[in-house]
């Protein structure tokens, strides 16, 4: 059986912030808790920030990858914030963290990328119009924003609630503008 490297620093990170600020964390002690080597560090990883984006992609939201396009909206948002609620403390750090190539702006930015793939592959072969396009932006926009808020308000709403929330606001008008498309309907009922 192989040895998954990036599980074995991914554990070591999670571990470390049960008793660490994940900012204080250094890669040094990471490589102590975990007996890594700093070149096969650095050869899985860029830097910590890197790091901490592998754990939010494997950990968090493991549903909403590229391979991943034929999602049930609703579940696999519950479960990426049953995974935000279970690691909380690193969340919450994590997006307190500012700086280039922060979880943050990642987040922005992925959730951007995987809806407007998704919406495209729902489309169909027919580029989506300009109206979709931009009713993608700015639900992931806004989607990201209250996920944010709610991760760095120590999450006052149920996992259910905050998934169920967005799910209906993200349906809105969508019935409408893929009635063009080779996918009919809305994609978050």
């Amino acid at each position: 059986m192989a040895i998954n490297i990036k599980n074995i620093i991914t554990n070591g990170l999670l571990e470390l912030n049960k008793d660490k600020s994940l900012e204080s964390i250094t890669v040094k002690q990471l490589l102590e808790k975990t007996g890594v080597s700093r070149q096969t560090f650095y050869n899985h990883f860029i830097d910590k920030n890197d790091l901490i984006q592998y754990v939010y992609n494997t950990k968090i939201i493991p549903d909403f990858n590229d391979e991943n396009k034929s999602i049930k909206f609703y579940e696999s948002l519950l479960i990426a914030f049953q995974n935000m609620k279970q690691h909380h403390k690193f969340m919450k750090e994590a997006c307190m963290i500012e700086g280039q190539n922060c979880l943050k702006d990642y987040i922005f930015q992925h959730c951007k990328e995987f809806d407007l793939k998704w919406h495209q592959k729902l489309y169909g072969e027919t580029i989506m119009p300009e109206a979709l396009r931009f009713a993608t932006e700015y639900h992931a926009t806004a989607s990201t924003s209250m996920t944010l808020s709610w991760i760095l308000s120590d999450m006052p709403v149920s996992c259910e609630d905050i998934a169920l929330m967005i799910t209906k606001m993200r349906g809105i008008g969508m019935e409408k503008l893929f009635e063009d498309g080779e996918n009919k309907g809305n994609p978050y009922e």
